[in-house]
């Protein structure tokens, strides 16, 4: 699935704004502008009209997050979103044309949101999900023919993300490991990623009993001193001819993405004796999770809560991180990064989740260093527009090029300047005589130097 098109009226400060995406040619979206020109606005509702489907798919009497009554410009009495998504092309199958006389594409859906203020300024909402409904349902008989086939991600991460509290004393909590797992159902004002700690405290314990049992099943009853030697090389050599990803498909999709991501993090693992605490090794130093920065515990915890999303939503896939498509939606991207890792997180993510449309925002120039394959969009008072990055690097360049030449021609005039300057030349003959003075005539120079340099008294 894949975001095609977005329509707002009446929304936020927004009386008629449509944002066209383009997920084939441009797999990354960035919306730039300033504080307070409607940013998190745009995600925040986009991911709300979202949330249609995932609720959809888990009751289709289940509804989604609506319109909310302080989201609408002031003094409209109606307000109005209209989304279309793409298809997945995995899907055995299309939408039913409809009676209208005009063509339409049957890969693509389409669902509206109303909110509108009655007499009494009660707001009552009202969808139309026609299309939405034809499309679950195309999802649920096509995961029924096809079990390999995996649920798109739809994740929504606000500016306000941090870690509170890292809970890894729950286990077997109802519902942690299943599909529907992966979906926000309401609206979403922070995150603490408390899900993901959930997570990976159940798939450590699941995946690392299944390679206990590859142990125990190796060594059986008959371990001792004699065959010791013969059942470690078994061992060893069943470990081998054992890939991580079946033994652990989880931990090794989360693993992969996070080294993706931050190449300084070479491992992250639940210790659980003496103590039980999540740990770390980053930067070839092992240490406890909590000891990080702030904004690097928000930063693997958001990549690991994506890796978590697509292994539920894609539980047959070999890696279902680098398998898995959907939405993803982040605001403010840069903040809490530093410039470095301001001008490469859109293109590590990327990497690291490839079939992914992500949607982002910020307001630091340091996120176009590798924008010739995004799409970039600036937003202000006065609208939304195009960046033509191209255009702008040719101004750059010029730009460049006229201070270099100026530069140039400032150094020359120096020069100039110098070679004509006739104290100069003077200054240079005498440097050129001192030097041709021998030892004893240099030794004089400097006592009349110091005969000069010595007070004369005055006299009363």
């Amino acid at each position: 699935m894949q975001l095609e098109s977005v329509l707002f009226k009446h929304i936020g400060m927004f009386r008629d704004l449509k944002l066209d995406f383009y997920p084939e040619q441009h797999p990354i979206t960035l919306i730039l502008g300033d504080q307070a020109t409607g940013k998190s606005t745009i995600l925040k509702n986009i991911y709300q009209s979202l949330t249609w489907f995932s609720a959809r798919y888990k009751d289709i009497r289940t509804a989604g997050v609506v319109i909310a009554d302080q989201d609408i410009l002031l003094n409209r009495l109606q307000a109005k979103i209209q989304i279309h998504v793409r298809m997945s092309s995995e899907l055995n199958g299309a939408l039913p044309e409809s009676s209208n006389a005009q063509a339409e594409d049957t890969q693509t859906c389409m669902w509206k949101l109303y909110k509108t203020f009655n007499a009494q300024g009660v707001g009552i909402s009202q969808v139309e999900t026609q299309q939405l409904d034809q499309l679950v349902t195309l999802y649920q008989k096509t995961n029924q023919q096809d079990p390999l086939l995996g649920l798109p991600l739809i994740a929504y991460y606000p500016a306000e993300r941090f870690v509170q509290d890292i809970n890894l004393q729950s286990k077997n909590t109802p519902g942690t490991l299943q599909e529907i797992a992966a979906y926000d159902l309401t609206a979403i004002p922070y995150t603490t990623f408390a899900r993901f700690f959930e997570w990976l405290r159940e798939i450590s314990d699941v995946e690392n009993a299944h390679s206990a049992h590859i142990v125990r099943r190796l060594m059986g009853n008959d371990f001792n001193q004699q065959n010791q030697s013969e059942i470690l090389q078994e061992l060893q050599q069943e470990l081998v001819n054992h890939p991580k990803q079946l033994s652990a498909p989880n931990l090794y999709a989360l693993k992969g993405s996070l080294q993706t991501v931050f190449p300084e993090l070479n491992d992250i693992y639940i210790q659980y004796v003496p103590k039980l605490q999540l740990m770390v090794r980053y930067q070839e130093k092992t240490l406890p999770f909590q000891l990080l920065s702030a904004s690097m515990k928000a930063w693997i915890a958001l990549v690991g809560d994506i890796s978590r999303r697509l292994c539920l939503l894609n539980q047959h896939c070999f890696n279902p991180c680098l398998e898995g498509e959907g939405i993803l939606l982040i605001d403010q991207i840069d903040h809490q990064l530093d410039q470095h890792m301001c001008a490469e997180i859109l293109a590590r993510l990327h990497e690291a989740f490839p079939r992914l449309q992500i949607i982002s925002t910020g307001n630091r120039d340091a996120l176009l260093e590798h924008a010739a394959q995004y799409q970039c969009l600036k937003l202000d008072q006065k609208g939304v527009y195009e960046i033509d990055l191209e255009a702008s690097q040719q101004q750059l360049s010029a730009l460049y090029q006229e201070l270099a030449q100026a530069e140039e021609m400032s150094l020359i005039e120096q020069q100039n300047l110098l070679q004509a300057d006739p104290l100069s030349n003077k200054v240079d003959d005498l440097f050129h005589q001192i030097q041709g003075l021998n030892e004893q005539e240099k030794s004089d120079l400097i006592n009349l130097l110091k005969i000069d340099d010595t007070p004369q008294e005055s006299p009363l």
